[in-house]
């Protein structure tokens, strides 16, 4: 998964495989839903790049 900063407001997520795909698609159905309020991610903890292997977020409502 490559992730661009597009700017200070917004990220882009490009998924390099089917299995990032799908992951991405799920991803997007659960936070973006027509018939109900959207959710956001809210990160949890601190991303340190040397010692971490990824970073966690939470999904809430806005």
């Amino acid at each position: 998964m490559k992730i661009s900063l597009e700017s200070p407001t917004t990220v882009k997520l490009i998924p390099e495989s089917a299995h990032e795909k799908e992951n991405m698609e799920a991803l997007w159905k659960l936070l973006i839903r027509c018939d109900e309020d959207s959710k956001v991610l809210c990160p949890i903890g601190a991303y340190v790049a040397d010692k971490d292997d990824g970073a966690m977020f939470t999904i809430q409502d806005q």
